[in-house]
């Protein structure tokens, strides 16, 4: 009884099948699926490509699929997008499949709290937060696009390196190490050629751009203080988010809300998670690293939600199944 896992980002595509007993099957990572920058024509490639490979590396047939549960970036933001995408997903998994599509925040959540109640935190190329409370009930809060919103994102953190670099090319602020990063990277021989290497080498792309998160990472571990205060920055507008979702949840029945994180942004690590847990200590919350990966998440939530539909014994032993997966993460660590 295969169960597919799908988490889809600004940057890549993660799939994995589990069997019943929290083997991994088989894992694949492809390009983004984000319709709304690539099109709709590339969603349905990169999900069909996808979909395909994992079950031929596990010798299975799409229609032997039991359960699937697709995160897919900006889903349910537009609303007459939603039978649109699930529509293309009936298409490729077959009609008589069952499957589930919500946005990837959810994705993020299932594997970093092992679709426990609690909030996470993304922060890849976007960022939002979502929350599930003791009764089920969720929330959402940030993930308003790059144009509006994503704060503490890779790509906000990307163009806030890039913003600090022309102020201190101008001597509207005094140079720091990243300056000196920066104009290495590009291999810039004027300062103004910043533009054509925006332009011409990361042509723009909000996955290209949220890759200079990991200079500011390089600067803060030589002490850059405009560094180290960007990441606090993102830290305070990721507290922001937790504080809002608390607010939307009835989190009473716990003794302590747990948060968790996932995505590239917190690989900088202390320089992050540090701030945060300043910023959010008021709350009554607990910070853990994340249990499972985002598409590990992603396919412990189908199994889960298949056996809730079947009234499987103790929800399939939930706890004992996500150790399980912990281990086959472990196993598995160069395919993911």
């Amino acid at each position: 009884m295969p169960y597919l896992g799908v988490d889809g980002g600004g940057t890549k595509t993660a799939f994995m099948l589990i069997n019943k007993q929290g083997e991994i099957m088989a894992a694949a990572k492809k390009e983004s699926c984000h319709y709304k920058v690539e099109g709709l024509d590339k969603f349905k490639d990169v999900i069909e490509k996808g979909a395909a490979e994992v079950c031929q590396e596990a010798g299975i047939n799409l229609a032997d699929l039991s359960y699937s549960f697709l995160g897919i970036p900006c889903y349910g933001e537009y609303k007459e997008d939603t039978p649109i995408l699930e529509n293309i997903i009936k298409n490729i998994l077959g009609s008589s499949r069952d499957f589930e599509c919500d946005n990837d925040a959810k994705a993020g959540w299932a594997g970093s709290l092992a679709c426990q109640p609690g909030i996470n935190i993304v922060a890849g190329t976007g960022a939002i937060g979502y929350g599930v409370d003791g009764s089920g009930s969720s929330a959402r809060a940030s993930g308003w696009g790059y144009f509006v919103g994503d704060e503490g994102s890779g790509y906000w953190l990307g163009k806030q390196l890039l913003s600090l670099f022309t102020k201190q090319s101008d001597g509207r602020i005094a140079k720091t190490h990243l300056y000196h990063l920066i104009k290495s990277e590009f291999d810039l021989e004027e300062d103004f050629d910043l533009l054509s290497a925006v332009y011409d080498k990361l042509e723009l792309k909000r996955s290209n751009i949220s890759r200079l998160a990991v200079l500011a990472y390089k600067a803060a571990q030589e002490g850059d203080k405009k560094a180290l205060e960007l990441f606090r920055q993102a830290a305070y507008e990721h507290s922001l988010t937790i504080k809002a979702i608390i607010e939307k949840l009835n989190f009473q029945k716990l003794d302590e809300i747990t948060v968790s994180y996932s995505g590239g942004v917190f690989n900088a690590g202390d320089y992050i998670i540090k701030p945060l847990q300043e910023y959010i200590k008021k709350y009554q919350v607990k910070l853990i690293k994340p249990i499972l990966q985002p598409v590990t998440g992603a396919a412990l939530y189908a199994l889960y939600q298949d056996s809730q539909d079947k009234q499987d014994e103790s929800d399939l032993e939930l706890k004992k199944l996500t150790r399980k997966l912990q281990q086959e993460e472990k196993r598995c660590n160069k395919q993911l």
